[in-house]
């Protein structure tokens, strides 16, 4: 089995920072006041993140020396977490702006699950850059929960 590059990790990042846009620009389109700017503001937060994604992205793509940074179980788990619940949102029947929340919540928490994985598995050169992912993703779970607190 071949180990993740870098590459793919980035990838599948800047596709959870694309459905985490959708998902937080269509929900905030339904509602009104301070629940409708808290979730523009995660719309923003995730463009700006996939920004960066996208741009070390295109960075480590002019250098074609870069090696491998997972161990071997990573790419099983990229699979796998392709068919979770971070993809499979149309599954879920959100109704309510409550509904939208809880769901953002999980979404959240399945990504910092995603990569924390990856950090215990990646090699020195990823961890600085799955860390900083982490503390950006952990930060959008805690102002879900407390506008669910709201709600």
């Amino acid at each position: 089995m071949e180990n993740a590059s870098i590459y793919e990790v980035l990838q599948l990042a800047i596709n959870l920072e694309d459905e985490g846009i959708k998902f937080y620009e269509k929900w905030a389109a339904t509602t009104k006041g301070n629940v409708k700017e808290v979730l523009e503001n995660l719309a923003k937060d995730e463009m700006k993140h996939a920004s960066y994604y996208r741009g070390l992205y295109n960075d480590l793509k002019e250098k074609p020396d870069v090696d491998y940074l997972f161990e071997e179980e990573v790419t099983a788990y990229f699979k796998t977490y392709a068919n979770s619940a971070a993809f499979n949102r149309k599954q879920v029947k959100i109704t309510s702006i409550k509904d939208a929340i809880e769901e953002g919540i999980v979404t959240e928490k399945n990504s910092i699950e995603y990569y924390q994985f990856l950090l215990k598995h990646s090699k020195e050169k990823t961890k600085e850059m799955l860390a900083t992912i982490i503390k950006e993703e952990e930060g959008h779970l805690v102002i879900l929960k407390k506008l669910l607190a709201e709600a």
